[in-house]
């Protein structure tokens, strides 16, 4: 039962997230290391993310708006019944540790070679995304007929920035990991996405080479980055090739 168009209460949205959590068709944490891009996906149907997002009412502002408030309530509800469970007072603890820790993160990011391949590639994407609005416009609408290289657009775009969020959950859960003397897991999970998502991106960018002859040294110089960026998280995750990921691999 779906519930677009009607109104829905809190209390509502929490038995909808417990039913599907019950669930026993449903893969646990297949949402972890996806690409959020639903769409494209065929395994939403055992992801609690997807079977609950599509339950909210979102076809109009006034909806979606409500959607967040609704989502904001249930969520600070289940956060206050957690730390209620593991007897934290969330009102006694000091933002000071919060505030060093995200300092710390931050230098780990800015300072780290991944990272800054991942926003080169950004910055690469979106110059030539932009040059494109500069071509002749008779020639781009006989192109875009080509259904494979709309599709490879579509990749592109979807991807253009995603790779630094995944490079920076990477190397934070990497750095927990290693803290907490934890076998990889989080960290291992994230970088394989990355390598799944950079080859569909190799693959795209190496169509549109074949169909823009005139950008040969631009498109060059981005599956350039991209080769980098995946030699490098091979070498700074060496176990992530072989990592499967909860109902995504193997």
């Amino acid at each position: 039962m779906f519930f677009n168009n009607v109104s829905m209460n809190k209390q509502e949205f929490l038995s909808i997230l417990t039913e599907n959590a019950e669930d026993t068709n449903v893969i646990r944490g297949i949402f972890n290391w996806c690409d959020r891009w639903c769409e494209k996906c065929t395994k939403t149907e055992f992801c609690t993310v997807y079977r609950t997002s599509v339950r909210l009412p979102s076809d109009t502002p006034e909806e979606f708006f409500n959607s967040l408030t609704l989502l904001f309530e249930a969520t600070m509800e289940m956060l206050n019944e957690y730390f209620k469970d593991i007897d934290v007072d969330i009102d006694s603890l000091d933002d000071t540790d919060f505030i060093a820790e995200f300092i710390k993160e931050k230098e780990i990011i800015q300072n780290d070679t991944g990272i800054n391949l991942a926003k080169q590639y950004g910055k690469q994407v979106k110059q030539w995304l932009d040059s494109l609005k500069k071509k002749n416009a008779y020639s781009m609408e006989v192109r875009m007929q080509d259904e494979m290289l709309a599709d490879c657009l579509e990749v592109i775009h979807w991807y253009q920035y995603l790779f630094e969020m995944k490079m920076s959950k990477a190397l934070l859960a990497k750095k927990i990991e290693e803290e907490e003397s934890l076998n990889p897991f989080d960290s291992l999970g994230n970088a394989k996405l990355l390598l799944v998502s950079i080859e569909r991106n190799i693959a795209a960018w190496g169509y549109l080479y074949q169909k823009f002859k005139e950008d040969e040294d631009e498109i060059l110089d981005i599956l350039v980055s991209l080769q980098r960026l995946c030699k490098l998280i091979e070498q700074v995750f060496p176990e992530a090739r072989a990592f499967i990921r909860t109902g995504l691999d193997g």
